[in-house]
């Protein structure tokens, strides 16, 4: 069991708000390896990332800053196709298999899919000017990578996340995991949908692990509750922005920063917690698919997203966790962020072995629910 301590995290940074208009790179922050792709990049006109994570808000912006920087021209695009961790990996495990692909980079949290990947020579080759300035951090942090083939550029956990503003929710809080299934939240809690979640199986298995939770007991302890059954964060967060469920025991801080742009008046009303228990941290793994329509913007992507630039955007738009070393953000990312030196972090020794525990995980979930 790989428990990450305070002193590791030095220098991760949670997020980084950028000020508008911030500025673009100069050309001599593009390394060596950046500048020899730019021109086959530009040539390809386009280039498509599938992931779970990134709100449109983001992909707009990730594509405007990667075509800025390069250079690569008004009419190139970044397609930023969105759907749950495991129809995204279901989608790019098909397109191997058949030889025919509709996506050239993918950025998901699946230790044991981008392993399988990378035996089965799935990936193109990076050569990364930029993962120097994470790689020590990922491995300090025990998060999976397999450079030269797959990087590491972002992390993320859930947290418990509830609307102060509904009914009978003024006075509740939660710090530990027993919280989350007290008699008060009856009629208001969701449960995450682990069989359709990497990222929601590997938290329970982590948390089994360390012997944190006993999920056995916590899944019937929570079905008391009479809870809505759903996988997405994002219909999960309109749930409680809507009162329908104010209470989500799993959700993205990121998602809460993301709905308070949209209405500044929720900052108020949505709070989030942790879990003493501990929180596992979920490295999002990113890669080039060998076949892709678009090789080299693809891997121009993955060094603009390691880049202090693209990090930037990525963490601003999501609230997510930055791996690169002495990456710090601004005061104003406190609210959506947690101090990661104050708290308790829950890995695991083998991210891609857990993956054949899943269908048992999930078996003990599903005579719970369905």
């Amino acid at each position: 069991m790989h428990q990450s301590k305070g002193t590791l995290w030095t220098g991760v940074a949670a997020a980084a708000l950028l000020a508008a208009g911030g500025s673009i790179a100069h050309a001599q922050d593009i390394t060596p390896q950046e500048k020899k792709l730019v021109a086959a990049a530009k040539a390809e006109g386009s280039v498509t990332l599938i992931t779970p994570l990134f709100s449109d808000r983001t992909g707009r912006r990730l594509g405007e800053g990667f075509v800025k920087r390069y250079g690569l021209g008004s009419d190139f695009k970044l397609n930023n196709l969105r759907k749950g961790t495991g129809a995204t990996v279901a989608q790019v495990r098909q397109e191997i298999k058949a030889g025919k692909f509709t996506v050239d980079v993918v950025v998901v949290s699946a230790p044991g899919f981008f392993a399988g990947a990378v035996k089965r020579g799935a990936f193109e080759k990076l050569d990364s000017g930029n993962w120097k300035d994470s790689e020590s951090m990922v491995k300090a942090a025990g998060q999976y990578s397999a450079y030269p083939y797959v990087v590491t550029p972002l992390a993320y956990t859930f947290q418990p996340v509830w609307n102060t503003s509904c009914p009978g929710m003024k006075d509740f809080s939660v710090a530990k995991y027993a919280d989350a299934v007290q008699a008060s939240v009856k009629g208001k809690t969701i449960a995450s949908d682990i069989t359709k979640s990497f990222t929601y199986t590997n938290t329970v298995i982590a948390l089994q692990k360390a012997g944190a939770v006993d999920f056995n007991k916590f899944w019937g302890q929570l079905k008391g509750t009479d809870p809505i059954v759903e996988f997405r964060t994002e219909p999960k967060m309109q749930m409680v922005i809507s009162c329908q469920r104010p209470f989500d025991m799993w959700n993205l801080a990121g998602r809460v920063y993301q709905n308070v742009l949209k209405q500044p008046a929720l900052k108020d009303k949505l709070k989030i917690s942790s879990y003493a228990e501990g929180q596992v941290l979920l490295g999002n793994q990113a890669a080039v698919v060998k076949g892709a329509k678009s090789p080299n913007a693809g891997k121009l992507l993955i060094e603009y997203m390691l880049s202090k630039e693209g990090t930037d955007i990525l963490v601003e738009g999501e609230a997510v966790y930055s791996l690169r070393a002495g990456y710090k953000p601004p005061a104003a990312a406190a609210p959506y962020l947690m101090d990661l030196s104050k708290q308790k972090l829950v890995g695991m020794d083998d991210w891609v072995a857990a993956q054949k525990e899943f269908k048992a995980v999930r078996g003990k979930w599903q005579s719970h629910f369905k």
